[in-house]
């Protein structure tokens, strides 16, 4: 095969600290170490990341290309992506599935059921399929792709360590335990179940509060209304913080500050923020659900079922149990390692190499 000239990546949206975001950035520095071009493309994206993805529209479509996917999402691009004549590789993300969803929003239901039935029809056109865990991998198998390999999803520790702390987040030292939550609020994250939960701990421990990290879907505003309902009703107004957006030195300062984290999370495909505790030294209780349980392994606690006065006892021994707490860390920052970046390079690598894009 002749050397391709650009090795680019598409993503259906784009946003500065997104953790499929973040990836894309990653191997396209990898990728243009190697000594090729290499763009961003995306259909979703602010004006303020201008500079670092180009909208699909304005993709080449040159035969001396490699495009490699990151399906999450339905996006135009799916419908186009079998007439480029560039080479495909695809990073599957799993997609959250659309029975979560279809009481707040039917469009977009019908949406995550059309993604996942799109990319099954397009299996024939990816010489390599990689998944960020073996649960999606196994997800693959299931849509057709005989041979999914899974790469681990590539985070940089090194820009987790960059941030200050946020000086308007100082309110976060006045003694109350903080209980942390990161993540999207999207019903399959199950907020509900978390608010409800730390009702319980309120009982058990009056000086904590809960903070619930993570962007509003302006296409599921009736499940944002059952929570700050939810919240009202159980006169939680002042112990539960939902933040919005926030910045990477923000999110960097709830980690830090934070006590214990708690997922209710009922699908994920990759779980960023439980690698992110890891790193932060936050002991993490954890629904076992979809991909959950093969991020944590060894490390973290988790439950099978939400029982949240049980559960509430639970989260009040891991905030106070002096042993309990450094037995959990101590397995955490164990099973980081699972995670370091040469890890993903390695398994980029040897899709590249079966390519004949790269040589040993």
């Amino acid at each position: 095969m002749k050397r391709p000239r650009y090795i680019d990546q598409f993503t259906a949206g784009f946003a500065s600290g997104d953790a499929i975001s973040s990836e894309a950035l990653i191997l396209q520095d990898f990728i243009r170490r190697l000594g090729y071009e290499s763009h961003i493309y995306s259909q979703h994206f602010q004006e303020s990341d201008g500079d670092l993805v180009r909208h699909f529209r304005s993709y080449h479509r040159s035969r001396q290309a490699v495009l490699i996917y990151h399906h999450s999402f339905y996006s135009d691009f799916l419908d186009d992506i079998g007439r480029y004549p560039a080479r495909k590789l695809l990073i599957h993300h799993n997609t959250t599935p659309a029975e979560f969803v279809e009481r707040y929003n039917r469009s977009i239901a019908t949406q995550l059921s059309l993604t996942r039935t799109r990319l099954r029809s397009l299996a024939h056109h990816f010489e390599i399929a990689l998944a960020d865990s073996a649960f999606n991998a196994q997800d693959l198998k299931e849509m057709g792709f005989a041979d999914a390999r899974v790469m681990p999803v590539a985070l940089d520790f090194d820009s987790w360590a960059a941030e200050p702390l946020a000086e308007h987040l100082r309110f976060l030292d006045d003694g109350r335990k903080n209980i942390l939550f990161v993540g999207r609020v999207f019903p399959n994250k199950k907020h509900q179940d978390l608010i409800k939960a730390f009702y319980y701990l309120k009982q058990i421990e009056p000086d904590s509060r809960l903070i619930l990290v993570g962007t509003f879907h302006p296409g599921v505003r009736g499940y944002t209304a059952e929570l700050f309902n939810l919240t009202r009703e159980l006169g939680l107004e002042d112990d539960v913080l939902f933040t919005g957006m926030v910045s990477q030195q923000e999110i960097q300062t709830y980690y830090r500050k934070a006590d214990l984290f708690l997922s209710m999370s009922e699908h994920e495909g990759f779980f960023v923020p439980l690698v992110e505790c890891m790193y932060f030294n936050v002991p993490i209780v954890a629904y076992a659900a979809a991909v959950i349980p093969e991020t944590l392994g060894e490390a973290g606690i988790l439950f099978h079922e939400k029982d949240y006065p049980r559960l509430a006892e639970l989260l009040a021994r891991v905030l106070h149990d002096a042993a309990l707490r450094s037995a959990l860390l101590n397995g955490q920052r164990k099973r980081l390692a699972a995670f370091e970046l040469s890890r993903t390079y390695s398994s980029f690598s040897a899709a590249l190499k079966q390519m004949g894009i790269i040589h040993p």
